[in-house]
């Protein structure tokens, strides 16, 4: 498990890249938006989030809009171009790799990776399942088209779990099997069943038996410094968010101990 992949070495080189989450506070239109604090605020929170995760070590970042609940599958185009922005702004500050996730929108997500420059995007890309937001019924073929035609090199880390139930009685490993051949995927990336929550061992099995070694598996929800020993070897690499936040609350900041005690658990780790 020890396999050095292309699409990650070339965002960061390192063994297992983890990447801590920026969770934007609620948006303009959604309905938990503080228009008293405004723009000025969510940049400010976000901006404090990755000055907290840099400061510990993190090798890259991922951008989402977590505080827009609920979530839309058609958001808009306002949304997008706040993002757009925002990412910008932030990640300019900063040398390091990052992603982008727009909840729970994928063409949206490939629309602001594209135009900020990230390497990478999460999301659903093939498949149907039932989540709270809804059906998601993601178009493989549209969504890696419009990559194309926007001439973006984004790398895409397909949801093949979490958040949501597979229809069908489909099993992980034929979804991974489906995401990397017909989905022409770079990276699957498994989640438990919330934000924060633990992704099963058996899951991580049979999503690894499916990658056979040719595209990295993430670990994208429930890593902790309590689980990382357990679950270093299952994964690729790893986005954090929930753990590290203050009391483990998702919706909270960055809490800077949390951050720099975890990093300090992975360089361990990464021997």
């Amino acid at each position: 498990m020890g396999e050095v992949f292309p699409v990650l070495q070339q965002m960061a080189d390192v063994k297992k890249p983890v990447f801590g989450m920026v969770h934007f506070p609620p948006l303009p239109g959604s309905p938990l938006y503080d228009s008293l604090g405004g723009l000025q605020k969510i940049k400010d929170i976000a901006m404090k989030d990755a000055e907290s995760l840099a400061e510990a070590g993190f090798d890259g970042f991922m951008f989402s809009n977590e505080g827009d609940r609920p979530y839309l599958s058609d958001v808009s185009k306002y949304t997008v171009a706040i993002m757009a922005r925002l990412i910008s702004e932030i990640a300019q500050k900063f040398d390091k790799p990052f992603g982008v996730s727009v909840l729970a929108d994928p063409v949206a997500a490939i629309s602001v990776g594209g135009a900020v420059g990230a390497n990478f995007v999460r999301i659903f890309l093939s498949w149907v399942y039932a989540s709270d937001w809804g059906i998601v019924n993601p178009d493989a073929g549209m969504l890696q088209r419009y990559k194309s035609q926007i001439d973006s090199k984004l790398a895409i880390f397909a949801n093949i779990s979490g958040h949501s139930a597979p229809l069908g009685m489909r099993s992980i490993y034929d979804i991974a099997c489906g995401a990397i051949k017909f989905g022409l995927a770079d990276a699957i990336c498994l989640a438990g069943t919330t934000a924060g929550s633990e992704v099963e061992i058996s899951d991580l099995e049979q999503a690894r038996k499916a990658a056979a070694g040719e595209i990295p598996v993430v670990i994208g929800t429930g890593i902790s410094i309590d689980n990382i020993d357990a679950m270093f070897n299952y994964g690729d690499a790893f986005i954090v968010g929930t753990s590290l936040k203050i009391e483990g609350d998702t919706f909270k900041p960055i809490d800077p101990y949390r951050a720099k005690a975890f990093m300090e658990k992975v360089a361990f780790l990464r021997g």
